[in-house]
């Protein structure tokens, strides 16, 4: 579960969670402006997903809203500066948070290891990126990157299986901060791993 979670945060990290982005090959970790865009995630076996993801640089905030799949009208909150991911379901008035993500993202941070071959330019959304080649110890994939270091596109697999990630739509626009802040009146409950990761269609 906590694998799938971080598939969202490829729009806020410009990696994938198989490997991270040596600096030398791409000059951001994070993307240096504001961003929204539309993704689809697929996994083998799976149905598809579509994610409504938002970026605000200043606060280094990430939120994805499920439009399409079975974690529809679920929204996931990550604090990519300190960690911590909180998973809202208006089903249930209430907010779960996710322990323990802190440690997986810095190793999706850590690019020890990596190594990055261009593959030339590609165009997707209507946005020009850098496709790579991205090879790890414990995983490899592919990754297509703006200038800005927005990911537009990921695949990655590794003795778990196999994930890809595809921007439909994206613009550059001002996220305001009061649209990453948790709702208020909802619970703090707890779900056991299994359930969540039911939930969220991981």
């Amino acid at each position: 579960m906590r694998r799938f979670l971080a598939g969202f945060a490829v729009v806020g990290l410009a990696v994938v969670g198989w490997g991270g982005l040596a600096r030398a090959a791409v000059p951001r970790l994070l993307p240096d402006h504001d961003v929204m865009g539309v993704y689809r995630i697929s996994q083998p076996g799976r149905a598809d997903q579509t994610w409504r993801v938002r970026y605000q640089a200043a606060s280094r905030m990430l939120r994805a809203v499920s439009v399409a799949g079975q974690a529809t009208g679920v929204t996931v909150l990550l604090d990519l500066a300190s960690g911590s991911a909180h998973v809202v379901v208006p089903q249930m008035h209430a907010v779960v948070a996710v322990p323990g993500l802190s440690g997986l993202i810095n190793k999706v941070l850590d690019e020890n290891g990596a190594h990055f071959t261009p593959l030339g330019q590609a165009r997707i959304a209507g946005h020009a990126c850098t496709r790579y080649l991205v090879l790890k110890r414990k995983g490899d994939g592919t990754a297509c990157i703006t200038q800005g270091g927005v990911v537009l596109a990921a695949t990655g697999k590794d003795d778990r299986g196999s994930m890809s990630v595809t921007a439909l739509q994206v613009a550059d626009a001002p996220q305001p901060p009061g649209d990453f802040v948790l709702p208020e009146g909802y619970s703090s409950i707890s779900l056991p791993p299994q359930m969540l990761a039911q939930l969220l269609g991981g």
